[in-house]
């Protein structure tokens, strides 16, 4: 038996889906939502990155005015 219609059996409040990267099917309870908004089966999960909640620095504001560069003045 194919492991696409292990899943086909009656569960009272349950459902069929298809995991939305691996393609087979589950019963609505074994998938979960991940962060980026599939629904997916417990081997295709994959947690969202620790680097993607870091905060980082502000940048140093601009100085409120500056002067240009003199041009040189050659003596001869």
């Amino acid at each position: 038996m194919s492991k696409t219609f292990a899943k086909d059996f009656l569960k009272r409040g349950s459902w069929n889906v298809i995991c939305d990267r691996c393609g087979f099917k589950f019963k609505g309870e074994e998938l979960q939502r991940e962060w980026q908004g599939y629904m997916v089966c417990e081997t295709c999960y994959e947690p969202r990155h620790p680097q993607d909640f870091l905060a980082s620095k502000p940048d140093q504001r601009p100085k409120p005015y500056y002067r240009p560069e003199p041009d040189p003045e050659f003596v001869e």
